[in-house]
């Protein structure tokens, strides 16, 4: 029988460092993916910033999103290098040190950039959300996010109850008390993405309904694709943060990894969003007005049925 050179722990304990450590690899893959994305979007969006003046907005806020990113993954190695190599002979081991040592700078700053970075992620979706909602009604544009905006308000505020928390020197993030806060605010931002997912989805699909009723079945293209659906309201962060809320209230460590690839996977969605407008496809305050018209006037230069009458073609003009 081979020796044991493992630490005399119990199983639950080692588990947990584990999915400790596979957070990096996740954080790691999450960050070269979002790196591939923002190189994409920032080359199209530099070539065309004369054309459109937000093209120049977008660039800005995509970069923000990097610094904070980057500012992130440097903070978090930073971390593991200090919690398994400079602190290793801590009293207690190196997850001791974990546990106990959250006043770090390093530590602080990771936690400060990652807050900032889901804040300023939501805000997107939020706008999206508001921009979906627009050609139903101003007014109910700003009636649907006041739910999920006031909740982004709170997340916020918890974050920040959170990092002056674990400022002081004798608190534990993982003690009960502190680390409620930080499963406060991490629901919190998975409940507020949930909640405009669920807004955008019913929108879309509502929309899909509707130009289905004012045209002819039959000439009805699919307007909203399952693409457009899954990218628009950012079905993969939700799908994700709903996982992680399950296994945070199952009190099981695989939601560490998923924690960081709910954070990672908004960026993406971010990103992919951002791709969409800056190609003219993704949805915009007009986009219901614009199809319509565009599918009434295809069907009339056609002589399609609408609404099951056929459409007269003008006198007078030629169709080749």
């Amino acid at each position: 029988m081979a020796p044991n050179y493992g630490p005399q722990e119990s199983p639950s304990h080692i588990i947990t460092k584990r999915y400790f450590l596979a957070t990096d690899f996740v954080s790691g893959v999450g960050y070269g993916a979002q790196i591939i994305l923002y190189l994409m979007c920032a080359i199209y969006l530099w070539g065309q910033r004369k054309a459109q003046r937000s093209y120049k907005f977008m660039l800005i806020y995509m970069t923000l999103l990097l610094l904070l990113s980057t500012i992130s993954q440097l903070g978090q190695a930073h971390r593991a290098q200090m919690v398994l190599i400079d602190n290793h002979n801590y009293h207690g081991g190196p997850w001791a040190y974990h546990q106990g040592a959250t006043n770090d700078v390093t530590n602080l700053l990771t936690i400060s950039a990652n807050f900032a970075l889901l804040f300023f992620s939501e805000l997107l979706m939020l706008w999206r959300c508001w921009v979906v909602w627009y050609s139903v009604g101003q007014r109910i544009a700003y009636l649907v996010i006041t739910l999920p905006g006031m909740v982004l308000l709170g997340a916020a505020a918890t974050g920040i109850r959170f990092i002056i928390a674990a400022a002081y020197p004798k608190s534990a993030i993982l003690v009960k008390g502190t680390f409620a806060w930080l499963g406060v605010y991490h629901g919190l931002i998975s409940a507020t993405n949930i909640i405009l997912t669920c807004f955008i989805l019913a929108r879309l699909i509502t929309h899909r309904r509707e130009v289905s009723t004012s045209l002819s079945t039959g000439n009805t293209q699919d307007y909203c694709s399952l693409i457009t659906m899954l990218v628009e309201s950012a079905a993969m962060y939700s799908a994700i943060s709903a996982a992680w809320l399950i296994s945070y209230g199952l009190r099981s460590p695989v939601n560490q990894p998923l924690v960081v690839a709910s954070i990672t996977s908004q960026q993406i969605s971010g990103y992919l969003i951002i791709a969409r407008l800056a190609h003219g496809r993704s949805w915009r305050k007009d986009t219901y007005e614009k199809e319509i018209m565009m599918k009434i006037n295809t069907m009339v230069i056609s002589g399609s049925n609408i609404g099951g009458q056929t459409a007269p073609k003008p006198e007078g003009v030629v169709y080749r």
